[in-house]
C-alpha cells in the first residue's frame, strides 16, 4: 500500500518540481562552461584518466577538430555539471558490472541490455561511444583521489530515481537496475577491490575472447582513433624485440597497481603507460591473472564469465543468459540484431604471423591456468602446437 502511494501518488506530485530542479542544474552547467575553468579542469581529468580521446581530434583536421574538440569539452562540462547538481536525485550504484575485457563485446552486449526497459547504463554522452556506456570512474577520470573511489562520486554516473519509478511503477518492470560497462576496469587489478567496497552484492560479468586476436583488435582499435603507436604487431618479429619485453617503468606500474589501496590515489603516470604500451595491450591478454581479484572479492554465483566467440556464434541466447543472472524480468524482453557498424574495421591491417605464434606460446601457461580456474576449455586456438 505504502508503495501505490508513493509510487502512483507522491511521485507525480513532485515531478515538476524535480523537473525544474534538473533545468535549473542544467542551465548551471552552460554557465559552467562559459566560466571556461570548469570546463577545462573537467577536460583535463577525463584526458588523463583517456590520454586516447584527444588524439580524435586530430582526425578532423585543425580547424574542424578544434571546433569538435570545443563543443565535446562544452557537452562533457554540461553533462558531469549537471549530474553532480542533481547528486540527492541519484541515489543507485550498479546492480551489476561489465569489467571486461577490451574488445571482447562489452558494448554490444551493454546495447543489447539497454533495450530492456528495466535496465539503464550510466548517463554519459549519448553520441559518444565510450562515454555513453562505460564511466572509467576507478581508472581516475573524475580525478585521481578520493574523486576515484567516492560512492557519492560514483552514483553521479547513473539516472535519478525518475528513472526508476517511470519503469517499475508506469512501465511495469519487477525490478529496475542500472550497471556500469567498462571494460579496461578488469584490466586494473585494484579495481576488484574498489567495487567490492562500494557494492559488496554486485554481479560481475566478464566477457572474454582468444587473447591472440584480442590485442590485436585492441591495437587496430587505437590507430582507428588517431593515436600514433610507435609499434605495430603487424610487424615480424625480430631477436630482443622490444615489443615483447616490459621495462622497469612498466614493471613497476603493475606491480603498484596489484598492491594499492582501496583509498590511494592513482598513480601519475597509470594512463600513458596503460593505454600506449605494448606490455600493457599483453598484459591484458593474461586473463588468468587479472580475473584472481573479482574471484577473491565476489561469491562464484555473483560472477558470469561470457566467450567472445560463443557471444558472437548466438548472440541472442548469450544476452538472455545475462539477463537471466542479473534478474531482469524476461518479460519485458525481445531480442533483436544490432546494425554492423560497431565491428572493428581493421581497414587491411593484418597480424604478422611470426607474431601470432609467438603470442600463442607467451599467452599458452595462462590460458592453461585459466582453463583450470574456471574448469572449462575454452579452445581458444592451436595450443598444443604452440609448445
Amino acid at each position: 500500500m505504502g508503495a501505490s502511494i508513493l509510487d502512483y501518488t507522491i511521485i507525480p506530485l513532485i515531478l515538476p518540481f524535480v523537473g525544474l530542479w534538473w533545468l535549473v542544474a542544467f542551465i548551471a552547467g552552460w554557465l559552467a562552461t562559459f566560466a571556461i575553468i570548469p570546463s577545462a579542469l573537467l577536460a583535463q581529468r577525463l584526458y588523463w584518466a583517456c590520454p586516447f580521446i584527444p588524439h580524435i581530434w586530430g582526425q578532423f583536421g585543425p580547424v574542424r577538430g578544434l571546433l569538435v574538440r570545443i563543443g565535446f569539452e562544452a557537452s562533457y562540462c554540461i553533462n558531469v555539471t549537471t549530474r553532480f547538481l542533481t547528486l540527492p536525485l541519484r541515489r543507485q550504484l550498479p546492480a551489476f558490472h561489465i569489467v571486461g575485457f577490451p574488445k571482447c563485446g562489452t558494448t554490444s552486449l551493454a546495447e543489447h541490455l539497454k533495450r530492456h526497459p528495466g535496465l539503464s547504463g550510466v548517463c554519459g554522452l549519448p553520441y559518444h561511444d565510450t562515454l555513453s556506456k562505460e564511466s572509467h570512474f576507478f581508472a581516475g577520470v573524475l580525478g585521481r583521489g578520493s574523486m576515484a573511489h567516492s560512492a557519492a562520486a560514483y552514483r553521479s554516473f547513473f539516472p535519478t530515481f525518475v528513472t526508476r519509478w517511470w519503469a517499475e511503477a508506469v512501465v511495469g518492470v519487477e525490478k529496475w537496475m542500472c550497471f556500469d560497462a567498462c571494460p579496461v576496469h578488469a584490466c586494473l587489478p585494484f579495481v576488484a577491490e574498489r567495487i567490492a567496497a562500494l557494492s559488496p552484492n554486485a554481479k560481475i560479468i566478464i566477457m572474454m575472447r582468444d587473447p591472440v586476436p584480442g590485442v590485436f583488435s585492441a591495437e587496430v582499435m587505437m590507430r582507428n582513433m588517431g593515436v600514433p603507436l610507435p609499434w605495430t604487431l603487424s610487424d615480424q618479429v625480430q631477436d630482443n624485440d622490444s615489443r615483447f619485453k616490459i621495462t622497469k617503468e612498466e614493471y613497476e606500474l603493475w606491480e603498484t597497481l596489484k598492491t594499492l589501496g582501496p583509498t590511494e590515489a592513482l598513480p601519475a603516470a597509470m594512463p600513458e603507460l596503460f593505454y600506449f604500451r605494448p606490455s600493457s595491450i599483453l598484459q591484458c591478454g593474461q586473463y588468468a591473472t587479472l580475473v584472481e581479484p573479482y574471484m577473491r572479492n565476489f561469491p562464484p554465483e555473483n560472477i558470469l564469465f561470457l566467450k567472445f566467440e560463443d557471444f558472437v556464434a548466438n548472440t541472442e541466447a548469450v544476452v538472455l543468459q545475462v539477463l537471466q543472472f542479473v534478474g531482469a524480468d524476461m518479460r519485458f524482453y525481445s531480442y533483436a540484431p544490432l546494425p554492423p557498424s560497431m565491428q572493428n574495421d581493421y581497414k587491411g591491417r593484418q597480424m604478422h604471423p611470426t607474431v601470432k605464434e609467438k603470442l600463442r606460446t607467451m599467452f599458452l601457461p595462462g590460458n592453461r591456468k585459466l582453463y583450470e580456474m574456471l574448469r572449462r576449455d575454452m579452445a581458444w586456438g592451436d595450443v598444443e602446437r604452440a609448445v
